[in-house]
């Protein structure tokens, strides 16, 4: 029987840190799916597929200005962009911990176990994002776009009866 866990989340939400402790304590491997970006990039280019290159949270950009509406469509196609390659890992696998900004919860929910991690307190979040980033107007801009992505993917995952799991 398949064991899988999907665990998803914003930038600087503290996805990674939890999915690693997961995979230590239930001793299942861990999927970095940011990983599967590496192999498609080699196989196109920024011009042909741009969200392969985006973060979900600067994917907006190619929309236009930074506003939910523009910030959403770009999480989406991140997703769109990914989904047949996160799809083609899960096929290979009967038990892994996968984890990811931009996994889709309408596509993984009958194959496992999904968790939405988030971090409600913006400050907390701002320095777990900021961690690992240098505080640059890009980088501000990415920490708005995430924080409007996490209200989305919240309402998402109560939509779907997703677990929520607050990064404490």
């Amino acid at each position: 029987m398949k064991k899988l866990i999907f665990i998803y989340g914003v930038s600087g939400s503290g996805k990674t840190y939890i999915s690693r402790r997961m995979s230590t304590d239930l001793k299942l491997p861990l999927f970095e799916a940011d990983t599967l970006k590496d192999g498609l990039r080699k196989l196109t280019t920024k011009e042909e597929s741009p969200f392969l290159f985006s973060s979900t949270g600067q994917a907006y950009r190619y929309f236009g200005k930074l506003n939910k509406d523009n910030v959403i469509k770009g999480l989406k196609a991140v997703r769109e962009a990914l989904a047949e390659s996160v799809s083609k890992e899960i096929k290979k696998r009967n038990e892994v911990i996968m984890e990811g900004a931009f996994l889709d919860p309408n596509l993984l929910k009958d194959l496992g176990k999904l968790i939405l991690v988030i971090t409600s307190d913006e400050e907390r979040h701002r320095k777990q994002f900021f961690q690992h980033r240098e505080g640059i107007e890009n980088n501000i801009d990415e920490f708005r776009s995430v924080r409007i992505i996490q209200d989305f993917l919240i309402n998402e995952a109560r939509d779907l009866g997703v677990e929520v799991r607050e990064n404490e």
